[in-house]
């Protein structure tokens, strides 16, 4: 157990399974925040077994639409149905920083944005990497190697995750990209995916046709940028280490990724 990050049990009878808390995870940069960590059914019962760890960003909205800002993603549930076809992983949450979400995620600075600023991605990847992995590693059983260990978000949170598998691929080894909002960065990422070189892992990249209809060419960037994105990755050979998955009636909400999320989870951790 790490002695700079107390854990305690989460009683919480709206999620599924074994819910803990790390409290008071930061950094210089980073205001301390309490980290959830779910662990899978068979934890307890197979106190030899390590597990694999998959890190959601915002995590407020990966287990419980109690904590949510805007609806779940039903990682617990969805855990918990690959744990009974024999894939158990930890999945940690990661709360976003509130107001500084924006800044954490982004790669360059964007003062269009209606939040503005950005260029912290940099600074949070170093964050997971130095601090919030770390302490997870310290208080749970888990296979720290980057080939056990996923990272994946929606939206910025997928900007981020294309950034923390190709700038640490040694610690995150696969990522998962849903709905990416490259459109924020003014082609960074999709300059990111052809120049950087590409790590030995999987990537899940997934959009929908219908994020944010109401900016109608936002909502045609996510999309075109998304397909530029992965057709870059086809071109530089990653072949069967991508999935991609394009849903034309799919909103940018968590009910999307949700019901997205057991296949992306699935071949992220074992490549089916």
């Amino acid at each position: 157990m790490s002695d700079w990050h107390p854990y305690r049990p989460l009683a919480d009878s709206t999620v599924t399974g074994d819910l803990w808390q790390l409290d008071g995870v930061g950094d210089a940069q980073h205001a301390p925040r309490p980290v959830l960590v779910w662990l899978p059914p068979s934890y307890h019962a197979d106190s030899g077994r390590r597990y694999p760890v998959v890190y959601f960003h915002d995590g407020q909205n990966v287990f419980d639409a109690a904590t949510s800002y805007s609806g779940e993603w039903g990682a617990d549930e969805t855990l918990t149905a690959l744990a009974a076809q024999g894939i158990e992983a930890i999945a940690v949450g990661i709360p976003n920083g509130g107001d500084r979400r924006f800044h954490e995620y982004s790669p360059v600075e964007y003062h269009d944005y209606p939040q503005g600023g950005g260029g912290g991605a940099d600074a949070y990847v170093a964050f997971l990497t130095d601090t919030v992995k770390p302490a997870v590693d310290a208080a749970f059983r888990t296979r720290p190697g980057a080939d056990d260990t996923v990272v994946i978000g929606s939206s910025m949170g997928g900007v981020i995750s294309l950034h923390a598998w190709l700038t640490r691929p040694g610690v995150f080894g696969h990522a998962g990209i849903m709905s990416p909002a490259f459109w924020t960065n003014a082609g960074f990422s999709l300059r990111q995916a052809q120049e950087a070189p590409l790590p030995a892992g999987r990537v899940w990249v997934d959009i929908g046709g219908q994020e944010s209809p109401e900016f109608p060419d936002r909502m045609r960037a996510y999309w075109h940028e998304a397909h530029a994105f992965v057709d870059t990755l086809s071109a530089r050979g990653l072949g069967e280490r991508l999935r991609f998955q394009a849903d034309p009636a799919a909103p940018h909400h968590e009910s999307a990724w949700a019901a997205r999320l057991p296949a992306a989870l699935r071949f992220l951790l074992t490549g089916l």
